[in-house]
């Protein structure tokens, strides 16, 4: 038993950690993650971001840590995160590869770790190896498909994307084509109803619905925070971005909309959800932390070489197994990681959504007219984390104080 004055000791040390992570936090809040500037939290700091605080919860894991010790060490990450990222901007150096597979080790120990707590889906999605090799060949195929006569299929949508004023966008109807296509499969692999996996997934609850929209509105409205903060304090104004690029509001709506309900669900349903619990079900080691990283490791090679042929098309001059195909690699990791640690698809639907989302709402820019080109994805995954992570551990505490009072009761 600890004394008294060792006590107060303690809580001192607490007190002093917390106000220091606090500081360094304030110190580097004021730096916006913007490209081509130094500090900046670019690919770097995303990847020494995500290794440190996975750490962090592997300790909490062994040896719970007091709440205002856990939340200043995050902070302190997200410090030396950006530390890394001002002195090594590079994101194709050796460093970006070292901390990129450094972090995806983490989170697959992470989840090794805590396997027993991942709840197994209530169903083996796809039954034996033979379907399994069916659907992902025809989902290849489709996805090949539409990238192949993607500007056919945008000029015969146009129209209807023109009545709509952009609202509709091309993106949204090929990505729910894909998604009922894909639904109509898996009624024929498995002879359950269409909604078989849509029940099964939770997609069709309203809690996890609500719950997701939420993670995806804090964090939303943390990277509009975080850009006024970092205007006000350097002295630059805001300017939509809406006026920058011409964009319409309407346009701008059906562009996120179309993140959200079109990829970002079909998507997290495939990859997340489908091809994972197959995997899982499917990989006959007995031990299920080894199921559950084979798994994870399988669906992620799958997600990225799927985006091969959109990738062709859109980066013609990058080597597709160079830094994308590791990068694809870390981004489904994350996404792994935000369904499986909550056991809610839509946060990482929501999340996907806004990963892939261009540009926030307004920029800052000088007098010069040189508008910042912010690095939205970075800024994403540091508050959607930052948010699970408060999340789940607010829910673990309210879990603990109700089984304390039915045992007092």
């Amino acid at each position: 038993m600890l004394t008294m004055k060792q006590l107060k000791c303690r809580s001192y040390l607490q007190i002093i950690l917390f106000v220091i992570g606090v500081s360094l936090l304030l110190n580097w809040f004021i730096v916006l993650p913007v490209l081509d500037t130094a500090p900046s939290l670019s690919d770097n700091g995303e990847y020494a971001f995500v290794l440190f605080t996975f750490i962090v919860m592997l300790l909490h894991r062994y040896k719970p840590l007091n709440r205002f010790l856990l939340i200043s060490l995050l902070f302190v990450s997200y410090a030396g995160a950006a530390y890394v990222s001002s002195y090594f901007v590079n994101p194709s150096s050796l460093l970006s590869f070292i901390l990129l597979y450094a972090a995806l080790f983490v989170m697959g120990l992470f989840f090794y770790v805590n396997s027993q707590s991942i709840e197994k889906s209530k169903v083996s999605v796809l039954p034996n190896v033979s379907s399994f090799v069916l659907f992902v060949s025809a989902f290849f195929s489709l996805t090949s498909f539409i990238v192949a006569f993607n500007i056919d299929l945008i000029k015969f949508l146009l129209p209807l994307s023109v009545w709509s004023k952009e609202l509709i966008n091309p993106g949204l109807l090929t990505s729910v084509g894909i998604l009922i296509i894909v639904l109509l499969l898996m009624k024929m692999l498995t002879r359950k109803s269409i909604f078989n996996v849509l029940d099964k997934s939770d997609l069709l609850s309203l809690r996890h619905v609500a719950e997701g929209f939420m993670v995806y509105l804090i964090v939303f409205s943390l990277i509009h925070l975080h850009i006024w903060i970092y205007s006000l304090y350097n002295g630059v104004s805001l300017i939509s971005s809406f006026n920058m690029n011409d964009v319409s509001v309407t346009s701008w709506t059906g562009g996120l909309i179309a993140q959200i309900f079109g990829v970002g669900l079909m998507e997290e349903l495939v990859y997340r959800f489908i091809i994972f619990w197959s995997l899982y079900s499917l990989i006959t080691f007995k031990r299920k932390s080894v199921r559950i990283l084979w798994a994870l490791l399988i669906t992620q090679i799958l997600f990225s070489l799927i985006h091969i042929p959109i990738d062709f098309i859109r980066y013609p001059d990058i080597n597709f197994f160079s830094m994308r195909f590791s990068t694809l690699l870390f981004l489904g990791m994350f996404l792994s990681v935000l369904y499986l640690y909550t056991k809610n698809l839509w946060i990482a639907v929501f999340i996907h959504a806004l990963l892939n989302l261009p540009m926030p709402m307004f920029v800052p820019y000088n007098e010069s007219n040189f508008f910042y080109e912010i690095n939205v994805s970075s800024m994403v995954m540091v508050y959607s984390l930052l948010v699970v992570w408060v999340k789940e551990a607010a829910r673990g505490r309210s879990i603990v104080r109700k089984k304390t009072f039915e045992k007092a009761s």
